[in-house]
């Protein structure tokens, strides 16, 4: 385990058009704003259509499940880190049926509203790096991200 300390940076709202995509805009204004480093607050708003992913089991190697839906969906909240320009953001959504979760991808399109809002992080770097995270069945080492700091003194 490990942890840094970071200043807040500069805030904003993104408000992203009914028929947008969610997670190209998002990438088209971090590239717009020159951000490097943030993180995702928050998200709200409804889809009209969702693409997610999510991990299936706990063994290693991991297996990714993709789904789409399309309907009316809720999107309750949306949090995730911006490192070295490239967001990893995970949501929660739902529908009269139920609420599920998972890592947005494109092909989440906005329906009435959505708005995020990104803080940016400065006082130091993150990036992320593939490593050894645990063993898989056979006892090979299991690769996978992991989030490393660089503190500024």
């Amino acid at each position: 385990m490990d942890g840094a300390c970071f200043k807040s940076g500069k805030s904003w709202v993104i408000r992203i058009d009914p028929g947008e995509d969610v997670l190209k805009c998002i990438r088209k204004f971090i590239r717009e704003k020159g951000i490097e480093q943030a993180m995702v607050v928050n998200g709200y708003g409804t889809f009209s259509r969702v693409s997610l992913h999510w991990v299936t089991h706990n063994r290693f190697p991991t297996d990714n499940r993709f789904e789409e839906w399309e309907g009316g969906i809720e999107l309750m909240g949306m949090s995730g880190l911006i490192i070295e320009g490239e967001p990893h953001i995970h949501f929660t959504a739902s529908t009269p049926e139920g609420a599920f979760g998972g890592h947005l991808e494109e092909g989440c399109i906005c329906y009435v509203l959505c708005e995020v809002t990104i803080m940016e992080l400065d006082g130091g770097k993150m990036k992320r790096e593939r490593a050894a995270i645990a063993k898989d069945f056979l006892g090979r080492p299991a690769m996978g991200p992991r989030l490393v700091f660089s503190r500024e003194e």
